[in-house]
């Protein structure tokens, strides 16, 4: 009877063994269900901050926050500079030397406030310091050209499509490109 007595207990034994297989089971399949409940609550947030996105190229709120304030700076920068300085009768009298000593000075300028304002992220984000800035650099003077343009013309002050304009415009986007580094790190 003992034998009998002790076969059932193996039996339960061996199904409490399996159960508590079962459970540890349960527990890993619910430790998996939570690490993608969160990756999906992380990609939730990502797509809340995504405007737009095709492909790798997304448009996200910080850039378009990014693209006023730098092109507000550069209107300001260009009102500043067609009222201290009409960039076009000032370039027609530099010689191209000064007119690039301008363009270096102000990306020297440009680049140096940017690294500053944004150390903490470039060393955060394990970025590439010159290439962070670089880029940068090459979006607010892209706006900066654009609104240096349209300010030429606002102020019927557009020499044409010649040398000229390309001279008016370095010299011109030194005020542009200070302002909108100024506004793009407030």
């Amino acid at each position: 009877m003992n034998t009998k007595i002790e076969a059932k207990l193996d039996h339960i034994d061996n199904k409490l063994t399996s159960l508590s297989h079962i459970e540890q089971q349960l527990e890993e399949v619910v430790v998996k269900e939570d690490k993608e409940i969160e990756e999906i609550e992380k990609e939730e947030k990502e797509i809340q901050k995504t405007l737009f996105k095709l492909g790798d190229f997304t448009i996200k709120r910080s850039h378009l926050l990014e693209l006023a304030r730098g092109t507000a700076g550069a209107f300001l920068g260009v009102g500043l500079g067609q009222a201290l300085g009409n960039s076009v009768t000032l370039a027609d009298t530099l010689p191209w030397i000064n007119v690039i000593g301008i363009l270096f000075f102000i990306f020297i300028l440009v680049g140096l406030l940017i690294y500053k304002n944004d150390q903490g992220f470039i060393k955060g984000a394990h970025t590439e310091p010159f290439e962070y800035v670089f880029k940068k650099i090459t979006v607010l003077y892209a706006i900066s050209i654009c609104v240096e343009i349209f300010g030429l013309l606002l102020f019927n002050n557009f020499p044409g499509w010649n040398a000229l304009l390309i001279k008016a415009l370095l010299v011109g986007s030194y005020p542009a490109m200070s302002s909108a580094a100024a506004f793009s790190i407030i």
